[in-house]
């Protein structure tokens, strides 16, 4: 076995031990946090000491903030250990960064493609930071259903929602379930505090997940109007059951949904580390394969297979994400908006939309649907500032392919016309190599422009060859000439720029249109969540219509905005309030929960309203347990259809296409030969 197929063996091989890996990492990252909390409890000032000296550096001191912002949202801990935790998963980033390149540099020994993959790599920390949090949001779901099964069996004790929590939170304590004792605490501390309200507000701000928001909330209305029974049983208690049963479906669909896409993201990483020995193995094998990857056609082949790979790995993570991190309270000003103001204002206004325009009106709901942190005018910019780099893009690869084109027919051996062997002998490609010195240095000693006469007698000048050889070399070198002369920026590679830059100025907006979709899923979870707070109210003391739209506002993402002005114009009258805000939301599923508002809002009780609304849950709970399983199977189909689409690309573009293209030219070429004889 020669050495080209030695190394391809070898990176196969390499290859299956890293799926083998991840797949043990993937049984294993469930034990990541625990890992983490022992190697700082070793070294705890060890690490102060280093997050200490990293605030000082600008590039690790964004990085820590990012990490620490995200840790303070779903952990409840000391400065001591967020900054320890912090400093632990930035150190575990860089070592797994540096680990990487380093691989990816012994397997392809390629300068520029290991740039373009350090790019690529340079949000690994983010990575490493989600599977950190999923696995801390997946443990503090299964230890918030211990939680509302000891507050159930406490409260059937003690009849008193203070004491059954308080109760709740000492045998968590005793479980050694932390995350969520800290939770309970915080809760308990809620209930016992002056000014309850104001401590729940701020808890609603501050709360890991939403499931602990409904529950201090379940909770406060308990003590404040006491509980009630219908039935034969406790609202109270029927309310946790419910929200347990939210959060056991939630735990349901992320489980599967983890199963379904492991290990999917590192085969779709695959083509950027095996695209050079594959190329080394290929090219030794069959030589004419060598010509082929050195044009323009295998150079843009192998931008395709690289693009296609950092592209699909972007949206596997996109899909293996549970949750979007929301920034909470002061936001500095985005790129985009700051660049408006000092540059493109003049240019951006103009290209707005006018006011009222059907346009503007179309792309100011894709906005709100698709739920993006930016206005009108920023998407303006975003879109010339994507199509500004797809052009800027598109001529820097026509004149890099341009430069390398002329760098391959100067200093590159060329193959010879209708070779056909597998690989050149050593003697063979020096003999190459000594006919490109010779061509290069006749070439550069003509200058530009030389006509057919000018090379002849240039070479005749020369005296070294034979009369067969002069002929040889003649038509060898105006060929080179030609090629050289044909190698400028062309109009329709402008074209192709100007193209890419359309296609880039549309991006963002295809991009909202794709987010606005997948909020549709978000928006109908969002909608059954609505009817189990109003099952959780509906039965309670003194509930009204005013307050169950607080409590909807307080939960709601998508509907948050309509629902504030509902709740702001109640007053002035509660039929026309909740009319504006059918017209508004225009969602049919929210629209029935709007119309028994309305009904309620008269003289009918709450209860009486939404007395169907038992009967409709169940009917959802089991619908919605069909649609996430739709949802897991789409996105496995999806997440398996992306994931392998990389490595297809590398096999078809990079091997068969290119052997197929030049076993054809070599055909060709050998059968002229034969019908020159």
């Amino acid at each position: 076995m020669n050495t080209y197929g030695i190394i391809g063996v070898f990176c196969f091989f390499l290859a299956f031990l890293l799926i083998m890996a991840n797949l043990v990492y993937a049984k294993k990252r469930n034990k990541l946090d625990k890992n983490l909390r022992q190697i700082g409890e070793k070294y705890p000032t060890f690490y102060i000491l280093l997050y200490r000296r990293f605030s000082r550096i600008p590039v690790l001191k964004k990085l820590l903030l990012n990490i620490r912002k995200r840790l303070e949202i779903y952990t409840v801990s000391d400065e001591r250990n967020i900054r320890k935790t912090a400093v632990i998963l930035l150190l575990f980033s860089a070592a797994a960064y540096v680990s990487v390149v380093i691989i990816f540099w012994i397997l392809t020994r390629d300068f520029l493609i290991m740039i373009l993959f350090a790019i690529l790599l340079s949000f690994i920390a983010d990575t490493i930071i989600d599977l950190y949090i999923s696995n801390l949001q997946d443990r503090l779901l299964k230890q918030q259903i211990k939680y509302l099964e000891f507050l159930r069996h406490k409260y059937y004790e003690h009849k008193s929602v203070e004491d059954a929590n308080l109760e709740a939170c000492e045998l968590l304590n005793r479980k050694g379930t932390f995350e969520v004792y800290t939770q309970a605490e915080r809760i308990n501390d809620i209930l016992f505090s002056k000014d309850v309200e104001a401590e729940l507000e701020k808890y609603y701000e501050t709360a890991p997940n939403k499931y602990f928001k409904m529950l201090a909330g379940i909770v406060f209305i308990t003590k404040e109007y006491g509980d009630t029974v219908v039935n034969g049983s406790s609202v109270f208690v029927r309310c946790i059951a419910y929200l347990g049963s939210e959060i056991k479906a939630e735990l349901y669909k992320r489980e599967k949904l983890k199963y379904a896409l492991k290990s999917l993201t590192t085969i779709s990483l695959l083509p950027l580390f095996f695209l050079k020995p594959l190329r080394n193995w290929a090219a030794g094998s069959f030589a004419p394969l060598e010509s082929f990857y050195s044009s323009r056609l295998g150079i843009v082949l192998g931008i395709g297979v690289v693009f296609s790979s950092v592209v699909c790995y972007m949206i596997l993570r996109k899909l293996q994400r549970f949750d979007d991190h929301i920034n909470i309270g002061y936001v500095k000003k985005s790129f985009e908006e700051r660049i408006y103001e000092k540059l493109l204002h003049p240019v951006v206004d103009r290209l707005v939309p006018r006011q009222y325009s059907k346009k503007r009106q179309y792309l100011t709901e894709l906005i709100k649907s698709a739920m993006a942190p930016l206005n009108i005018y920023t998407l303006y910019v975003r879109r010339l500032l994507i199509g500004l780099i797809a052009f800027i893009s598109g001529i820097c690869m026509f004149l890099g392919l341009n430069a390398y084109t002329r760098y391959s027919v100067l200093y590159l051996p060329q193959m010879p016309d209708g070779f056909l062997g597998g690989k050149l002998s050593d003697q063979e490609y020096e003999r190459l190599k000594n006919i490109a010195d010779f061509d290069r240095k006749i070439i550069l000693s003509l200058g530009k422009n030389p006509d057919e006469n000018q090379v002849l007698e240039r070479l005749i000048e020369d005296g070294q060859l034979t009369k067969q050889e002069l002929t040889a070399a003649h038509e060898r070198i105006n060929k080179k000439i030609h090629t050289l002369s044909r190698n400028i920026f062309w109009w329709w590679q402008l074209i192709v720029c100007i193209l890419l830059f359309i296609a880039g100025y549309w991006v963002p907006v295809i991009s909202l249109a794709i987010m606005a979709k997948a909020r549709r899923i978000d928006m109908e979870d969002e909608v059954t969540q609505f009817q189990t707070i109003i099952l959780m109210l509906m039965h309670m003391n003194r509930v009204h219509v005013h307050e169950i739209l607080e409590w909807m506002e307080a939960f709601s993402v998508h509907f948050k905005e309509p629902l504030q002005k509902c709740i702001l114009n109640f007053s002035s009258g509660p039929y026309e309030a909740l009319e504006e805000l059918k017209a508004e939301v225009g969602f049919p599923p929210l629209l029935a929960i709007i119309d028994n508002l309305q009904l309620a809002s008269s003289d009918l009780e709450v209860a009486k309203a939404f007395e169907e609304l038992e009967n409709e849950m169940n009917f959802n709970r089991e619908t919605r347990k069909d649609t996430n399983e739709r949802i897991v199977e789409r996105k496995k189909n999806l997440g398996n259809m992306i994931g392998f689409l990389p490595v297809y690309m590398m096999i078809i573009l990079y091997l068969i296409i290119p052997m197929i293209v030049s076993g054809m030219n070599s055909i060709a070429a050998f059968y002229k030969q034969i019908m020159q004889i």
